[in-house]
């Protein structure tokens, strides 16, 4: 886990769709990060919690999100 960050997004993945964003952020980021499962997905989407250290990885990814 990445300390001294206040770069975080939660966000609702549905099952099978964590993989496939995992290898957006290994191609995408230049720097560190890392994700905490808040809420397995099952039926319903899972709860997420991403983590950035550099501020420019964190907003691609929200933007790529929305």
């Amino acid at each position: 886990m990445l300390l001294n960050t206040n770069l975080r997004a939660e966000i609702i993945i549905d099952y099978g769709k964590l993989r496939p964003m995992i290898g957006w952020l290994e191609r995408n980021c230049v720097g560190e990060w890392g994700y905490t499962c808040l809420v397995p997905a099952g039926r319903d989407g899972g709860m997420y919690e991403f983590y950035f250290e550099e501020e420019r990885d964190y907003m691609a990814f929200v933007v790529w999100k929305q």
